[in-house]
């Protein structure tokens, strides 16, 4: 068995069948289930960080690895709550059994990386 995880909490890992129709129909869903343009509170950086706990984060996770100050990482930081939230929706792993040294995949299945928070 072969276990697949993403590192980034913007994108997603899933078995699927890799046509392009098929790709735009689930692109138009997911757009529907979280809307970019919705009022998230992720996305209202002037409330951000909203308590010591998210600070302590940002520090822990930017500022201590010499990435820059707290500034700096908001004026980073991309308006992507949506993509989180499908993200978390969709799963970042994915286990694909390996038979012979190949992968075991039914014949239209491909693993697919959707990101989704624009192209990177």
């Amino acid at each position: 068995t072969v276990n697949l995880c993403s590192k980034h909490t913007t994108v997603a890992l899933t078995i699927n069948e890799d046509e392009s129709r098929l790709r735009e129909d689930f692109a138009a869903w997911l757009l529907k289930l979280a809307p970019p343009a919705r009022p998230y509170l992720h996305n209202d950086l002037d409330e951000r960080p909203a308590s010591a706990a998210d600070r302590a984060a940002i520090e822990r996770n930017w500022v201590d690895k010499g990435m820059g100050t707290l500034e700096e990482f908001m004026a980073q930081e991309p308006v992507n709550a949506h993509a989180h939230l499908l993200a978390s929706l969709l799963g970042c792993t994915e286990s694909v059994p390996v038979v012979g040294g190949e992968l075991c995949l039914g014949q239209w299945q491909s693993i697919m990386m959707v990101e989704l928070d624009g192209p990177r």
